[in-house]
């Protein structure tokens, strides 16, 4: 589980998720913001991303708590880091803190993890979204790995939460979808270098 902060009796937890357009990181990041509204947290979120460019990096930050949040949800350490491409591993590895969840796309991210106080779990995000039958899951199997690994949401709240954020001509996908959160749950982690 990640280290939440604690905040004046608060449990916190800052989360970013950063990658590139077109992995599905701003669904996963409203995701989990809603998620955390359907497990009875307050949640804010925050996205940057390159809205004109398919393939341009996005960062998403997510602060969940268990009580209400005062304050924009931006971060310089944050407890938990979903890094689907190098850039976003590189960019907030550093910065993270002690103890914090490393959730790496192994398929994209070759370089393993400098640090050895983080719970680092490695996911091929993309070979289990082809698996599934279509590379639109990689996002839904991080998600997955990350709120198994982080306990901030559980798997159930993402799930109720699909037909409400997904469109609607995707909601065929939903079982699929599903499925990538399983999967990606269930991929192991480890506390230090991979």
């Amino acid at each position: 589980m990640s280290p939440a902060r604690k905040s004046a009796d608060a449990v916190v937890h800052d989360i970013v998720l950063g990658g590139f357009g077109g992995q599905g990181v701003k669904v996963i990041a409203t995701l989990l913001a809603q998620a955390a509204h359907h497990d009875g947290k307050h949640a804010m979120m925050y996205n940057i991303y390159a809205a004109a460019i398919r393939g341009g990096p996005i960062h998403c930050t997510v602060r969940v708590s268990d009580q209400a949040i005062l304050g924009g949800p931006t971060t310089t350490a944050p407890t938990a880091v979903l890094a689907m491409d190098p850039d976003a591993m590189r960019v907030y590895e550093d910065a993270m803190r002690p103890g914090g969840t490393l959730v790496v796309n192994s398929t994209l991210v070759s370089d393993h993890p400098r640090r050895n106080d983080l719970n680092v779990v490695s996911v091929p995000t993309n070979e289990i979204a082809g698996e599934i039958g279509d590379m639109k899951y990689t996002g839904m199997v991080a998600l997955g790995a990350l709120a198994a690994h982080t306990g901030v949401v559980s798997l159930e709240a993402i799930g109720s939460c699909l037909e409400q954020i997904l469109p609607s001509y995707r909601h065929h996908m939903i079982p699929d979808n599903v499925q990538a959160l399983q999967r990606g749950a269930a991929c192991p982690g480890s506390l230090g270098p991979s």
